[in-house]
């Protein structure tokens, strides 16, 4: 999932709402997600890698 939310993560791997947003915000600090909206409330995070790769030119 490239963009995901906290409730996707929740849902995802059965946790609860402040572990889905400790382990996001540690994401967000190591440089590996960012926050796409902007917004405070409804945010969703971008896995900054994923588009990296597919933004990619084929080596041809």
């Amino acid at each position: 999932m490239p963009y995901f939310t906290a409730n996707d993560v929740q849902d995802e791997y059965d946790v609860s709402r402040q572990t889905a947003y400790n382990a996001i915000e540690e994401l967000v600090s190591d440089g590996v997600l960012v926050e796409a909206t902007g917004k405070q409330r409804n945010q969703e995070y971008k896995a900054i890698g994923i588009f990296d790769i597919l933004e990619r030119r084929p080596n041809h």
